[in-house]
């Protein structure tokens, strides 16, 4: 674990700029779907539950979910800086979002079937893959593999 605290901010408006450079960071990588434009991150934002990760005062990342009809939450988006990967930051950040959603039934995610590391890190909270990879599925020309924690 990364030496310092970690803690999750609501983003706000004026966070677009610094959410798009951490996005940016990881938009030649194929494993993973970036917001790229202003636009898509002011409309995450303002869907409400969209944090930015804090290592003591420095934005290092970002997590996003959603409430989803019937009851049930689709965390759609976790990025760490690369710089800070491999560090714990993505687990705490995990954990603290499925603190807030402790009440909630059924999560799911997707992820890119080669994206190990992220699998592993879902596995070892408690998520399933569910069925077979779906093939561009973000119109990205990549496959993503949906996860679902379920909770009785």
């Amino acid at each position: 674990m990364e030496k310092g605290k970690i803690n999750l901010r609501l983003a706000k408006l004026d966070d677009v700029d610094a959410v798009l450079e951490i996005e940016k960071n990881l938009s030649d990588v194929k494993t993973y779907s970036a917001l790229t434009e202003k636009n898509e991150i002011t409309e995450e934002i303002k869907k409400g539950f969209f944090y930015l990760i804090k290592l003591n005062h420095n934005v290092v990342g970002d997590i996003s979910y959603e409430m989803k009809d019937g009851g049930y939450a689709y965390i759609s988006g976790l990025t760490v800086l690369p710089e800070f990967q491999g560090k714990g930051i993505a687990r705490k950040a995990m954990e603290i979002i499925l603190e807030k959603l402790k009440d909630v039934k059924l999560i799911d995610l997707v992820t890119h079937p080669k994206n190990e590391r992220a699998i592993k890190l879902y596995e070892s909270l408690g998520f399933k893959k569910n069925g077979e990879p779906m093939e561009n599925y973000f119109g990205d020309g990549e496959p993503r593999i949906k996860m679902i924690l379920e909770k009785y």
